[in-house]
């Protein structure tokens, strides 16, 4: 028995051993942890067979409605669980007992579900609780008295504008009074009127912002001694431009009202965030115990008198960042910007964010009190509708590193520089108000995080270089070099986004010798000198993307010479700029190694002018080239070997390709990365090795493969990374891609193929099964699309026993088997020996039964109608045409007898079919190239020219619904003897008339008054 049991346990592996790869999870293991990745996979229940050793699990992004006691009755290891953007409903899940089993969860996340109630029954030691984005509008006391060990409960948008909930959410007096340990506590967005009481002394981090609290008194805060982190933002925000429901708050000041002793226990507070509370009044009681203060943000408010008088200021000693963006004077825009002397006193600045702020014009002594802040090296100016400004003035700084003024309308020519016009723009005033919309559509509330010290548009590899200065999105439309003196330290320069003509001669840049990165994207130049940016001595990225209003422009100079002067530049943006033709066709560089060409019109330059072949091919040290979005139909064969031969990386994705010539990576002796994707190739080399020794990458996904040779990876030992999804692959098998020691490739992706999963895609599971290839979403999104009853399926679900059952497939071999022999044997005998074997049958048949002629009865049918009744387009034309033309129109006949409607039911077919031939004057034949090949249609014939031999009665009516029997001496003869008996189909529709009536005609009239005189004489009657 033990024997047997053992047997059957290898015959069903799938059923006995755990396999992960039938599990639509990702599956990694790091120290003891065991990590199971089932995020976004169409899941709609937890998935069986997860391991008992998992330490945590990540469900969310699925379609999950229902959570059982059941679902994680086995998963006693589970530190983490992830369940967040379900749609768990209470009810469906969540009950009781459904968590209590996970003895060791110390997180829980369950955002973006339906819950209405706090799930019940949660475990003992749960120290991580997110109940964001549900519908709970009632929160008790009882809620979380068994979890006393919680120290992070988010509970933010329950009773948020949008939801089902009508009030504010509800929380129940002394709720997180009992829990001692809580250390982050989250309530946004829940309309919340007041700050929850009895809030416990643990505290270090509560978050309360996007609320309708309007008061804060001087003891709700008290007991929260060690708050590191404090949150009331966006409670009385300015509702003008808002980009969420708002109302203006009800105090008498129309701000959020703070007592001024509000925060005077708080003395571990480093981070308060008091933006968009409508804020006028600062006080300084409200820092004077903030000692450990770092992170202030007030943006949002109407302070601008505050940022001018500033008492507050002398004490915050220890802020390293503070955010007065937005602060401006609803219909006034100041000419200058007034900060107060007290900013001076601000000894540890850091960042300091002033956008929004609305003034003209910026001069040395607007920013005096900052000169003194040897800490401060961010400048935030962006977003001020600032037209003049006098760069030197950065000189006066100490450790300034970042000076962002994008979003202004700084233009730095002589004419906005001119007295005239500045006088213009101080008396105008308020008049240009409309001219000035609100621009800033980001979040409403700074929330900088993750871009305390930078704003979140700025590009982050142009910070690794050292001193920026962002002018992106401003006016400037020529780079006057005097007017950019005094920031000679500037090693990034953005100027994206502008409305840049130059064309640059090599002059523009000289007060920037340091300049490493530069931006240029977003403009209109016009590169025409070949001593461009030569300059910048020091320049290593020029972005000059998104500048194709002159390149598209016929007949005026487009010039990339400038190249071969940039001696240290490493990386060049060139793309979308619609480039077709260049004053010079190739492009000179011994330092560049990374060109992105995308956007460009490559399809013309290489269709109409060989000279363009070596566009790139003095490229000397180019490592990484993206040909993306070029149009490209085809590659001429002349273009690689002119490819510079460092090439590692090369992009040809997203264009148009229908046929890639494989042999050419012969000319690419270092390419490690080859992306295809997105084109529209069919075929595939036999054989990479060939080809290529150094790939590693090789991305084919979005095509149209349909099939790969076998072997075609054969000996490619350096390729890892193979992506073929998306594509049109129906079958792989075991040869396709090579096993064991010979297998190299860590990663294959096959996702969005149409496989047809059947038997023969049973070689390639296995070859899955024994090989440790990583398959992204193999068990969810590597899937069948035929059978029907299998489509949507994962191919890795495959039944294989039906495939490897070795009786099963025994008894199946040895029944073909025979019926193979059988139906050989039989259709070589009938061939050779067919009439011998016939008369041999009829003559015995004929001894034992006695021969006798058959005499006909009285005729009870005009005709009878034989055709292909298998033919579902001929039954229904005998049914609904011939039928109603021959009973119901015309000059109508006797009935006609039909297969389908006059046969006896359960009588053999030669029976029925010889009655039907005797019992009808007439035999029409409906012939059809399928019909003549039946055995139904020889025996009728055999049958109706017995008739002919009993009863001296020729009853054959041919009616060729197709052209058949061409070379028939059967129809041959007939068309001599009787030609009025067989009738064509007419091809033209207004003949038809005239067919039926000769149809009529030949079933009325004897055949023998309608055969030629000739033969007629032979007929005798008996």
């Amino acid at each position: 028995m033990l024997v047997f049991l053992c047997f059957t346990c290898l015959a069903h592996t799938s059923v006995c051993f755990w396999n992960p790869r039938r599990l639509p999870c990702d599956v990694t293991s790091a120290n003891s942890s065991v990590i199971f990745d089932c995020k976004g996979r169409k899941l709609s229940e937890v998935p069986l067979h997860i391991s008992a050793n998992a330490t945590k699990l990540d469900l969310s992004e699925n379609r999950i409605s229902t959570i059982s006691n059941d679902s994680f009755w086995n998963l006693s290891n589970l530190t983490f669980l992830n369940l967040n953007l379900n749609r768990i409903e209470d009810g469906k899940g969540s009950g009781k007992k459904t968590f209590s089993g996970l003895v060791q969860l110390r997180t829980l996340l369950l955002d973006g579900n339906s819950l209405s109630r706090v799930p019940e029954d949660l475990p003992h030691g749960l120290t991580i609780l997110s109940l964001s984005s549900n519908k709970i509008e009632y929160i008790a006391s009882k809620n979380f008295r068994h979890i006393p060990k919680i120290a992070v409960l988010r509970l933010n948008k329950n009773c948020y504008f949008g939801s089902n909930c009508k009030d504010p959410l509800r929380i129940e007096n002394a709720t997180f009074a009992v829990l001692t340990n809580l250390k982050n506590l989250s309530l946004t967005h829940n309309r919340l009127r007041n700050i929850p009481p009895n809030l416990p002394e643990s505290l270090v981090e509560l978050k309360l912002h996007l609320n309708t609290i309007q008061h804060v008194g001087k003891s709700e805060l008290q007991s929260l001694t060690q708050l590191k982190v404090l949150d009331l933002s966006g409670n009385c925000p300015q509702c003008l431009n808002a980009p969420f429901p708002c109302k203006p708050c009800q105090t008498e000041s129309g701000s959020m009202d703070i007592d001024a002793n509000a925060f005077s226990d708080l003395s571990n507070l480093e981070e308060l965030r008091l933006s968009g509370n409508s804020l006028k009044k600062v006080p300084s009681l409200w820092f004077q115990n903030l000692t450990q203060l770092k992170y202030l943000y007030l943006s949002f408010n109407f302070l601008v008198s505050e940022i001018a008088t500033g008492e507050f200021l002398s004490v915050l000693p220890h802020v390293e960042i503070i955010d007065f963006s937005f602060n401006r004077n609803i219909k006034s825009y100041p000419v200058r910007i007034q900060l107060s002397k007290t900013f001076s006193k601000l000894k540890s600045l850091k960042t300091l964010h002033m956008e929004g702020y609305d003034f003209q014009k910026l001069n040395e002594n607007d920013l005096r009190p900052l000169y003194s802040l040897t800490n401060l090296s961010v400048l935030n100016l962006g977003t001020n509708f600032l037209e003049i400004i006098n760069l030197p003035l950065f000189h006066n700084f100490f450790n300034l590193s970042f000076i962002y003024m994008a979003e202004n309308k700084l233009t730095f020519s002589f004419q906005r520089g001119c007295s005239a016009c500045m006088t213009q723009s101080e008396s105008e005033g308020d008049s240009d108000q409309d001219i000035y919309p609100e621009k800033r559509y980001g979040p409403y509330i700074h929330k900088d995080e993750e871009n305390r010290f930078y704003p979140a548009s700025v590009k982050q590899e142009c910070l690794i270089y050292g001193p920026v200065l962002d002018l992106s999105k401003n006016n400037i439309f020529y780079i006057n070099p005097k007017r950019f003196k005094g920031v000679e330290n500037t090693t990034c320069l953005n100027l994206s986004a502008n409305s840049i003509v130059d064309s640059f001669n090599g002059t523009e840049f000289i007060h920037f010798p340091n300049l490493n990165y530069l931006d240029l994207s977003y403009n209109k130049m016009y590169m025409s000198h070949d001593y461009a940016f030569s300059e910048l001595k020091n320049l290593k990225v020029l972005d000059l993307s998104h500048n194709k209003h002159y390149f598209v422009v016929t007949g005026v100079t487009h010039n990339l010479a400038f190249l071969k002067h940039l001696q240290f530049l490493k990386v060049l943006n060139l793309s979308w700029n619609e480039i077709s033709t260049l004053t010079y066709k190739g492009m000179v560089s011994s330092s560049l190694e990374e060109l992105q060409f995308q956007g460009n019109r490559l399809d013309i330059m290489w269709k109409h002018d060989q000279h363009y072949f070596g566009l790139f091919k003095q490229l000397k040290n180019l490592t990484h080239l993206d040909l993306s979005y070029n149009k490209l139909h085809h590659i001429p064969p002349g273009v690689y070997a002119h490819f510079p031969t460092s090439l590692k990386s090369l992009i040809l994705s997203k264009n148009k390709l229908r046929f890639f010539d494989w042999q050419t990576l012969q000319y690419f002796h270092q390419l490690e990365e080859l992306d295809l994707s997105e084109n529209k190739l069919r075929n595939m080399t036999e054989n990479l090795l060939l080809c290529t020794k150094t790939l590693r990458v090789l991305d084919l996904s979005y095509n149209r493969i349909a099939h790969l040779s076998d072997g075609f990876l054969g000996g490619a030992k350096s390729l890892q990374s193979l992506d073929l999804s998306f594509n049109r692959l129906t079958l792989l098998n075991h040869s396709t891609f090579l096993s064991g020691p010979d297998n190299y490739i860590k990663e294959l992706s096959l996702k969005g193929n149409p496989f047809l999963c059947t038997c023969d895609l049973f070689d390639f599971i296995l070859w899955i099964d024994h090989n440790d290839v990583k398959i992204p979403r193999l068990a969810t999104e590597v899937t069948c699309n035929m059978p029907a009853n299998k489509k949507g399926k994962g191919v890795i679900y495959l039944e294989t026993d039906a495939c490897i059952n070795d009786s099963k497939a025994f008894m199946f071999y040895l029944i073909s088997f025979s019926f193979v022999f059988c139906t050989m044997a039989v259709s070589v005998t009938l061939h050779l020996f067919y009439w011998d074997a016939s008369y041999i049958f009829h003559l015995w048949r004929a001894k034992i039964k006695g021969y006798h002629y058959l005499r006909s009865t009285d005729t009870i049918y005009d005709a009878f109608v034989t055709y292909d009744t298998k033919d579902p387009l001929v039954s229904d034309w005998v049914l609904n045409h011939l039928r109603q033309e021959l009973e119901e129109n015309g000059d109508k006949l006797f009935p006609i007898c039909l297969e389908e409607r006059d046969w006896t039911p359960g009588a053999p077919v030669i029976e029925n079919l010889s009655q039907s031939i005797r019992q009808s004057r007439k035999t029409v034949f409906v012939l059809t190239e399928a019909y003549v090949r039946s055995g139904i249609f020889k025996m009728a014939v055999y049958l109706a020219h017995q008739r002919l031999l009993d009863d001296n009665m020729d009853v054959m009516v041919l009616l060729l619904l197709q052209p058949v029997l061409r070379h028939s001496r059967l129809l041959r003869l007939r068309r001599r003897l009787c030609g009025r008996s067989i009738l064509e189909w007419p091809r033209n529709p207004s003949a038809e008339h005239w067919f039926w009536q000769c149809l009529r005609n030949a079933i009325r009239v004897d055949n023998q008054v309608m055969y030629s005189k000739l033969y007629s004489s032979y007929f005798t009657s008996k």
